[in-house]
Order: C-alpha cells, then sequence, then structure tokens
C-alpha cells in the first residue's frame, strides 16, 4: 500500500486526465491534493475530491472556488478557530485527486479510501467526523468497515460511528446553495453542533 497520495498512480483514468489537464493548465498543482488544518484537533471535515480551479489549482483541499469560500464563512460562524486564529479541524476529501468531470467511480473512490483512513488513524484526538455528501458518508462508514445499507446518509443527522460521531450535511457545492438545497445556515447550524457537543 502507498503511504502517501500524492505517490499513487492506481487510477489510470485519473492518471491519463492529469496529464491532459497539464497541458490545459500548466501551471496548477494537477496531482492528488494535502489536507489542511489541525491534525491534533477532534474534528475531521471530508468533502468528496478536489475542484478543477480549487484544490486542483493550489495543491491543499477546500481552497480557491466557490464550496471552500462557503464552508469557511460557516466555519467562522460556527466559530470553529480560537482567538488566536488556530483551527479547531482538520480539512480532507474522500478523493484525493480530481476525478474528470467532477464524477468518481467507485473503484476510485474504495482505492483512495486507504488515504483516507490514515488521515482519521493519525487524528489522535479525533471525536467528531463531518461528512459533507453521500460519498464522502459512505467513504466514511466504509473506512469502519460498516455497511451503506446499515447507515444511509442523511442530512442534518448525527449517529455514533464505533468511538466517533458521524454528522452528515449536503455538500456546499455551488449547485446545493444556488438551488437552495443546502442553506448557509443549515450548515453552520450543523456545524455550531459539532462544535459545541465536541469541545464541551
Amino acid at each position: 500500500m502507498n503511504k502517501s497520495p500524492e505517490l499513487c498512480r492506481s487510477c489510470e483514468r485519473i492518471t491519463n486526465n492529469f496529464e491532459v489537464l497539464r497541458g490545459k493548465y500548466p501551471t496548477y498543482h494537477n496531482m492528488p491534493v494535502r489536507g489542511r488544518g489541525d491534525l491534533d484537533s477532534k474534528v475531521c471535515i471530508v468533502g468528496l475530491a478536489p475542484g478543477l480551479h480549487g484544490a486542483n489549482k493550489t495543491g491543499e483541499t477546500f481552497t480557491g472556488d466557490f464550496c471552500s469560500k462557503i464552508l469557511f464563512q460557516c466555519l467562522v460562524n460556527a466559530d470553529f478557530y480560537t482567538k488566536d486564529s488556530r483551527p479547531l479541524f482538520y480539512l480532507t476529501n474522500a478523493m484525493k485527486c480530481l476525478p474528470p468531470n467532477n464524477k468518481p467511480k467507485i473503484s476510485e473512490l474504495n482505492q483512495c479510501r486507504q488515504y483516507l483512513k490514515n488521515e482519521l488513524d493519525s487524528m489522535r484526538n479525533l471525536r467528531s467526523i463531518v461528512a459533507l455528501g453521500v460519498n464522502a458518508h459512505n467513504s466514511i462508514i466504509k473506512c469502519y468497515h460498516k455497511k451503506v445499507d446499515e447507515l444511509r446518509f442523511a442530512h442534518a443527522t448525527k449517529r455514533r460511528l464505533g468511538d466517533y460521531v458521524l454528522y452528515d450535511s449536503y455538500h456546499c457545492s455551488k449547485i446545493n446553495i444556488q438551488t437552495g438545497r443546502l442553506l448557509k445556515k443549515s450548515l453552520t447550524n450543523i456545524l455550531s453542533s459539532v462544535k459545541n457537543e465536541t469541545y464541551d
């Protein structure tokens, strides 16, 4: 098993897509991206995958695009920073690479799950996990050998997942925000519950 996603070339479709992207966007990262935040925190927030002009450009998850701005606005509103601006969370994705058309295959999510599990295992103080969307939710529960049918995604819910509490929210994607499927107030409320119940 590769210990670092940066060295991974297991998904042929994604590897080939990166070659195309390097021609179109030569200044972009165009490789697996790294998480950001504090691995010593008690909360891990998991999205789906890097955005083309966001994390795929910068190399760090949740940077430079619409959903990143929404998420960080809600994190600020939910008081997820210390007085000295230290984040009380760690951010990552179920997939470390940008999938073509932003649509990962199940096989690709399964392949990448080892890296998500490594991150979760490295968080020695972890108490709560936030899944942004059904694919992130499914990847998380499979990390802990649960079946999707036993623990289905449901927006604005929280459930026990072994030693942790799993919170679900729709992803803060542009389409979810613009259609009103997810309101910033709703995401803020979920994150506030996570913050208050985890850092009690």
